[in-house]
């Protein structure tokens, strides 16, 4: 794919790509916009460096992809919504921290009936020694590799994904998130490229619908095995003032706690999703 405004520089074979030759700091040109649009439809997760982005510029950011998402549920004194920007959200990790967010394979807020399309997170302060890294894979091509006999026994199935699995009401005074519950096709197919995925995962899903239990268990332990080979996965490695844009509609994430107990500093705005998982 030619890009006219921007550098795209892939980062593995099925997954990610690096942007460079641009300043997220500053408004962007709608041909920028589009080409950045068009490597994130085509890559999954893309990264930007050396951007040292304010509480607006990372608005922004956001708003020329669609409306800002205010996360639901999951509430921590480690996680906070940034004053005037009620759905930034600051991240702060350290030797206190009873957990970090993220430390399972997952799409964000897929618990919800329409998840957000895309994730912003922008790190201000990394740990040291290459701590702190997040893995993403690609859900498409995990799909693309199942059996046709397995991809025949999930057309048309559902499973149920449930807040209570993640977030835990112990760490939150308020334990209401743990009725977040939403119902989607176990693969759609992405609105844009129309490629199938794999729409599961460990820290969401708690279920295949209409199925025996146990069959429910060992077929979501084949997948989530399946979609977290190392074969379609990418690994991050953060900087100071960097940032990942992934379609949770195309991959999942999982933040690596290594770095305990340095101390490590994100923000994270969702935009908005506009329409449900569809399996057509």
């Amino acid at each position: 794919m030619n890009y006219n405004h921007i550098t795209v520089e892939q980062s593995s074979p099925h997954v990610g790509a690096e942007i460079g030759n641009v300043d997220l700091t500053a408004p962007l040109s709608e041909a920028e916009v589009e080409d950045i649009r068009s490597a994130i439809n085509a890559h999954g997760v893309v990264f930007f460096r050396d951007q040292n982005l304010d509480p607006a510029s990372h608005e922004r950011f956001v708003r020329y992809f669609g409306e800002p998402h205010i996360h639901a549920g999951g509430k921590s004194t480690a996680s906070t919504a940034v004053p005037g920007y009620p759905a930034l959200r600051r991240q702060y990790f350290d030797e206190n921290s009873a957990r970090i967010s993220g430390e399972t394979w997952h799409s964000d807020q897929s618990c919800i009936e329409v998840p957000p399309k895309y994730s912003v997170l922008y790190q201000e302060i990394i740990p040291p020694d290459g701590g702190g890294n997040t893995m993403f894979l690609s859900a498409a091509k995990a799909y693309d590799e199942l059996s046709p006999g397995m991809k025949t026994y999930l057309e048309g199935k559902t499973a149920t994904h449930n807040a209570a699995r993640a977030y835990d009401a112990k760490l939150t005074r308020d334990n209401k998130e743990t009725h977040l519950v939403a119902v989607h096709p176990i693969v759609t197919v992405h609105p844009e490229n129309g490629r199938k995925v794999l729409f599961v995962n460990p820290n969401f899903t708690s279920h295949i619908n209409d199925v025996p239990q146990d069959e429910s268990r060992h077929i979501l332990e084949f997948l989530y095995e399946h979609t977290q080979r190392p074969n379609w996965t990418v690994r991050f490695n953060w900087t100071n003032h960097s940032i990942a844009c992934w379609d949770n509609r195309a991959v999942q994430h999982y933040a690596i706690w290594d770095y305990w107990p340095n101390e490590r500093l994100g923000y994270r705005m969702f935009v908005g999703g506009t329409e449900r998982p569809s399996a057509v």
